[in-house]
């Protein structure tokens, strides 16, 4: 499944405003660098005409004429331009790989630091194998291309022109002939430009596929072998690995194409001019080491013509590599316009007039809500799964914004708050308990400096973690594994409220935080909970009795609506859709 299409051909970045940002972020710290690579290339270039060049005075001076002067000075020469090229060979490699992993190190933190101001929208429609993709394989492929062609498109050309130069000079008839397979060669590359890009575009993303396929497999082993998903994901990948090998040999083909129809153009030249140069009024106006010198340097321009006939097959894969890179560079970050840093956060919080929908979508999901949390007070949602709960609590962190109308505190529009200084007084445990592959200490310590141990040991204790944290070999050091695969869900979840503790905000959302639990572990995370909430505002989304009940405020909710609120006695009483709920005993 592809979550990000391909950029339509009007909106994509044609390859010279690629190239020239990244110019620009290569300059910024590594001007030197590129600088001596450059001045590498410009020394290897020119010694191709220079080795060119020596040949006439081996010839002539040497073999013919036996000049002793000539004789004891052609091996110092010769070795004066294998030495230079050796250096310009070194600078050139070197310092070019330094620009180029200088230039992943920077476009992957760019993507990074994007992917962490990014909003919640854009992951809803993402593929993390797509955003994987792009971060590991596309960066590397932009940079290497980028760096590649640089030195082929400098060094070779500069090849080329030195070659041409010495060539004049020894023979303008013969380079004119010569250089009229240019107007053929020009013609093949910008033909073939736009289905290089096109077929650049299908191997790229066809890797992010590949990706979000096997990471799917990998966070859903348990399903795949208890359902017997074997030949189901073995087809899925098979067609997405298919279709990545047949776009990679699809540009294959063309590159070679490509580079094969350049080379017969450039040997027919050749072909051309051995013919011309056997001509009485071209062999009367050239010597045999001009002649010689001449043909050396025709056969060592097809090195650099063949380098300068690949690079566009390369400059259409980094160019392609660069829209998938700068495209997510170049996403909106998350919205903040907000310049209140701080907010008496101990005051109600009011829905005015709320109606949201998701992007893409026609319906609405909110619709007119009017709430007022007050504070303090211990507030539940309820509604049959769908309705729109966890969407209306995911707007008081900003996670999402509404269509229309506002959520204040103390009066104050929650989007005139800094976003930081809002999500600064909430904490959030939800149904799924996100932890990391890291230590238990620094899961509950996330996003927190300047906290000691004992603080930590009181947190695990209220959260009743310490009774199995105790058994752990490392203690509050043990590695728990990705998402806390090494915990049950209960465990984790201790963990997750754990960190609520610790964090100690005003406003704390429960988001269906013990629907997957067992009853032993439900005791535990219920005691945990009404611990935590004392004294604060706290939002739970609920599925179970036992959580409405003793709830000073039931909201709930039928179709993005409010459709009744109360106490719980007070909505039995009124046997209207809060009874009916409750009778059937789903709460989802």
């Amino acid at each position: 499944m592809e979550v990000y299409k391909k950029l339509k051909e009007s909106t994509q970045k044609n390859g010279w405003n690629i190239y020239k940002r990244l110019i620009r972020i290569a300059l910024k710290n590594n001007g030197t660098p590129l600088a001596l690579a450059v001045i590498g290339m410009i020394i290897t270039a020119l010694s191709d005409p220079a080795l060119s060049a020596i040949m006439k005075p081996i010839l002539d001076g040497g073999f013919i004429e036996r000049d002793q002067s000539v004789i004891s000075l052609l091996p110092l020469g010769l070795f004066l331009i294998f030495f230079l090229r050796s250096i310009g060979i070194f600078l050139t490699i070197y310092y070019m790989a330094k620009v180029g992993r200088s230039l992943v190190y920077r476009l992957r933190e760019m993507m990074f630091e994007k992917l962490l101001s990014l909003p919640i929208s854009f992951y809803d429609k993402s593929s993390s194998g797509d955003l994987m993709s792009r971060i590991s394989h596309n960066v590397e492929l932009l940079s290497s291309v980028a760096a590649r062609s640089l030195i082929i498109l400098i060094r070779d050309t500069i090849t080329i022109i030195g070659l041409l130069i010495w060539m004049f000079y020894l023979s303008w008839e013969l380079t004119l002939f010569f250089i009229t397979a240019s107007p053929f060669i020009v013609f093949l590359v910008s033909a073939l430009n736009k289905k290089f890009r096109r077929l650049t575009h299908d191997a790229q993303n066809s890797i992010g596929n590949i990706i979000h396929v096997a990471q799917e497999v990998m966070q859903g082993n348990k399903i795949v072998k208890i359902f017997n998903g074997y030949s189901r994901e073995t087809k899925r990948f098979s067609k997405t690995n298919m279709f990545n090998n047949n776009s990679h040999m699809k540009l294959a083909f063309t590159e070679g194409i490509n580079s094969s129809v350049i080379m017969l153009i450039v040997g027919s030249s050749l072909s051309g001019i051995i013919l011309l140069s056997t001509f009485d009024f071209i062999l009367e106006s050239i010597s045999v080491g001009s002649f010689v010198s001449f043909m050396f340097a025709m056969f060592m321009i097809l090195g650099p013509a063949r380098g300068l006939a690949s690079i566009n097959a390369r400059l259409q894969q980094g160019i392609a590599a660069g829209e998938n890179v700068f495209e997510l560079i170049d996403q909106k970050s998350e919205i903040d316009k907000g310049v209140i840093n701080k907010i008496d956060i101990n005051n109600n919080i009011v829905f005015k007039n709320i109606n949201f929908k998701y992007e893409n979508s026609e319906s609405s999901i909110l619709k007119n809500i009017n709430l007022t949390i007050e504070n303090g007070n211990f507030v539940a949602l309820v509604g049959m799964s769908g309705c729109g709960k966890s969407t209306l609590v995911n707007l008081i962190p900003r996670l999402y914004n509404p269509v229309s109308g506002f959520i204040s505190i103390n009066g104050i529009d929650i989007q005139e708050l800094n976003i930081e200084t809002l999500r600064s007084n909430i904490s959030y445990v939800g149904q799924d308990t996100i932890l990391f592959n890291d230590t238990i200490k620094n899961n509950i310590l996330y996003g927190k400096n300047n906290i000691d141990d004992k603080e930590i040991l009181q947190a695990l204790k209220n959260s009743y973690s310490m009774d199995f944290i105790e058994d752990m070999p490392d203690g509050i050091d043990t590695v728990i594994g990705e998402n806390g695969v090494l915990l049950s869900g209960g465990q984790r979840q201790r963990l997750a409220i754990a960190r609520a503790f610790l964090k100690n905000s005003h406003i704390l959302i429960f988001d269906e935080a013990t629907s997957s639990l067992d009853s032993v572990s439900e005791k535990y995370i219920q005691k945990a909970l009404n611990a935590l909430k004392k004294g604060k505002t706290t939002i739970v989304i609920a599925h179970r009795l036992s959580t409405v009940e003793n709830a000073d405020k039931i909201v709930v909710v039928n179709d993005g609506e409010i459709v009744e609120m109360g106490r719980h006695k007070e909505l039995i009483n009124k046997k209207g859709y809060y009874f009916n709920l409750y009778n059937s005993q789903t709460f989802q």
